[in-house]
């Protein structure tokens, strides 16, 4: 999500925080932050261990969706819909890999023809044997 925090907090400058620290951060109980987990199921991810570590988007998100609830009053239903009528639309793939995208996907796919003929052929051989 695009959205800056709320300019009073302050977000640590790190790629993944714990639940703990994104609820120091949001100013929130876990439980809280568990129950919005329901309502937006993209936030946050489940690492082998099975607790769950959270992206600086996921936090900005977090900020966001107290903002909704605790400042502007909606429900956590009202602030979901109103944060899914307000996404953007994923960036083009193009877009993303840049000017030489398709270049480098025929280069990608020459490269995987080439593979599977070669296991191909090589397969025939030994059928062959």
């Amino acid at each position: 999500m695009g959205r800056a925090p709320s300019a009073a907090i302050e977000i640590p400058d790190r790629p993944l925080f714990k639940a703990a620290e994104v609820c120091s951060i949001a100013r929130v109980q876990p439980y809280v932050l568990k129950s919005w987990e329901g309502e937006f199921p993209t936030l946050g991810a489940s690492t082998t261990s099975g607790s769950r570590v959270y992206r600086r988007a996921d936090v900005e998100l977090v900020l966001e969706i107290r903002r909704l609830l605790f400042d502007e009053g909606l429900t956590l239903g009202a602030a979901r819909r109103k944060l899914a009528s307000e996404e953007r639309p994923d960036p083009d793939l193009a877009e993303l890999m840049g000017p030489d995208a398709r270049e480098r996907l025929r280069e990608v796919r020459q490269g995987l023809r080439s593979i599977l003929d070669l296991l191909s052929s090589d397969g025939a051989a030994r059928r062959g044997m």
